[in-house]
């Protein structure tokens, strides 16, 4: 039995209230919601470059994997931002909001979705641990979004499945991409090569 368009709102409603910030919480309480939604994120990028320039030809291929991914993913949350317009919790206005940000559409989170784009690309890519781990994190995100008051739990479970399909699709088309990535790893080297040349004429 499908539930009705009624029902799932509210259903989605009364789990942001559930996991919303209160009107009275506590200082360190927003600090750790301010953490977990706006700075986790910035783990993901940074252990991307840290793969790329361990300089191993595997972890680097995994990077195009977890970058085309995320791109796609990405591109597929702006076509759903101009299909269907879902307002924030504090446009509605629902709960308590302790985080700026603009009145775009909630649906689906762009936070989350980078973050399980990434983790879901690790994981298919056979880094099971380090993909589990960032996925722990981006629950993390998650929760912190939606304690600030800038997302329901609805976005993330969209940008999840947003992330999990895209994450499939690169996978699935891993063949196809790979001469192309194979040009970009040429490419990179051809620089490194003569940046390092460089630097010992210097």
């Amino acid at each position: 039995m499908f539930l009705t368009a009624n029902a799932a709102d509210n259903i989605n409603n009364q789990l942001f209230l559930l996991l919303n910030a209160p009107a009275q919480a506590s200082p360190l309480m927003l600090e750790i919601g301010k953490g977990c939604a706006s700075y986790l994120i910035v783990l993901f990028p940074l252990l991307l470059v840290g793969y790329w320039f361990s300089f191993n030809r595997r972890n680097q291929h995994q990077v195009l994997l977890a970058t085309t991914t995320s791109l796609l993913a990405l591109t597929v949350n702006v076509i759903i931002g101009l299909l269907w317009q879902h307002p924030r919790p504090f446009v509605v206005p629902i709960g308590h909001t302790f985080l700026s940000h603009v009145a775009d559409s909630s649906f689906p989170s762009d936070h989350m979705t980078l973050a399980c784009a990434i983790s879901f690309s690790l994981i298919l890519g056979q880094k099971m641990r380090v993909g589990v781990g960032l996925l722990i994190i981006g629950l993390a995100i998650a929760w912190g979004r939606i304690y600030m008051g800038v997302h329901f739990p609805a976005d993330m479970v969209g940008s999840m499945l947003v992330a999990l399909f895209c994450a499939w699709a690169v996978k699935k088309s891993e063949a196809r991409l790979t001469p192309l990535f194979q040009r970009i790893l040429r490419l990179n080297d051809y620089v490194l090569g003569v940046m390092k040349g460089r630097r010992l004429k210097q």
